[in-house]
């Protein structure tokens, strides 16, 4: 089977995050499949698509600084991208691709990880990341788009720690100081591994014959079409336009806290973190024992379907708190969403554990 390999000069934000999207749209139109390759211009900070700008990111620095914040079509969680990652996006047709993600993730990261091991490094896959030492050296995510499958992803080639925790949103600059000192702990990069930054074209080099060898593939170097570079540029444009990037936080303006608090005798809104395999962020407003609003957002991996999310928010609204559970397994087993990170237990249990804050006990 023939690939196209696309090795293409650095992006910026808007086109690191739109590139596979004209390409999905090529093969899924029955063009090849497509390995492509290339890093950031510049640094930006990259949100998942279900996620929400203001819990997330630090917008005071970002903008003194001008750093671009970029939304995605994948999910997952908030990432700082610089020069100093190797990106690699595989786009393959859908009726190729595992249904499972796990075992998406281990065929097509495989070669990935068997690159890593090439310069003497013990990495392992776990779940969608790619750790050495149990430490992350590859974050990766998944989605469909038309009849594709897409498998973004990077190598950390250097990685500054300080500066990417000043790009997040945090507690207090304590709290900032915590967790450069954790990522250190729980990312490393080739450099941190090796003591020098592989050369990229080598980088290119050995992945394509480890995609070559495990998949059982011939890559034909190539460059995009000029029906894909038009249709690229345009979503770029799209994407730097601020009703796309802070959609998630448009949906609910009213509900931007970060804690619970009681309103009156029959109101309240509370909001907490629930770490299932991926976290789960909800804030909820509860009026006379029922919904009148809730945003549900997270790090999470949302396969298909398309818009289930906003679906799942409409459908909590006005139901009654003691019926949340129910409405959860309706809407579930209704639309069977492919979900990596959470499942429809983790999202009642969270639920449960809102329903037990002290000021929603007082008002239902």
């Amino acid at each position: 089977m023939s690939w196209r390999f696309a090795a293409l000069p650095p992006q910026d934000g808007y086109h690191m995050v739109t590139s596979f999207v004209s390409v999905a749209d090529y093969v899924s139109r029955g063009g090849k499949d497509t390995l492509m390759v290339f890093y950031a211009k510049e640094p930006f900070v990259n949100v998942g698509v279900n996620q929400e700008v203001w819990l997330e990111v630090n917008l005071d620095f970002t903008k003194q600084h001008n750093i671009p914040v970029v939304r995605r079509d994948l999910g997952g969680g908030t990432v700082v991208i610089t020069p100093g990652e190797h990106d690699f996006f595989i786009v393959i047709k859908q009726e190729e691709a595992p249904s499972d993600p796990q075992s998406l993730y281990k065929k097509y990261l495989t070669p990935i990880v068997n690159v890593i091991r090439s310069y003497g490094l013990d990495a392992q896959l776990r779940d969608q990341d790619i750790v050495v030492n149990g430490k992350k050296i590859s974050g990766n995510g998944a989605m469909t788009y038309e009849k594709a499958v897409v498998i973004a992803g990077n190598i950390l080639l250097s990685f500054d720690a300080d500066f990417v925790s000043k790009c997040i949103k945090v507690p207090s600059e304590k709290f900032r100081d915590k967790i450069a000192k954790d990522m250190s702990e729980w990312l490393t990069s080739m450099e941190k591994e090796l003591g020098y930054v592989p050369d990229r074209n080598e980088l290119n080099k050995k992945i394509k014959e480890e995609f070559e060898k495990e998949l059982g593939i011939k890559f034909e170097d190539s460059s995009l079409t000029p029906e894909e570079i038009e249709l690229w540029d345009k979503l770029a444009e799209e994407k730097k336009r601020e009703e796309w990037i802070y959609y998630k936080d448009n949906r609910h303006p009213d509900l931007r806290t970060d804690r619970c608090v009681k309103i009156s005798s029959a109101v309240a809104v509370c909001h907490v973190d629930y770490k299932a395999r991926k976290l789960i962020r909800i804030t909820v407003k509860i009026v006379n024992k029922k919904i009148d609003e809730v945003s549900i957002s997270g790090d999470f991996f949302l396969m298909s379907p398309k818009g289930f999310l906003d679906r799942l928010e409409d459908s909590l609204q006005g139901v009654e708190v003691s019926k949340i559970n129910e409405k959860i397994d309706e809407v579930f087993s209704s639309e069977k969403p492919v979900i990596f990170g959470f499942t429809a237990d983790d999202l009642k249990k969270a639920f449960e554990e809102i329903l037990n804050k002290p000021e929603i006990r007082e008002i239902i």
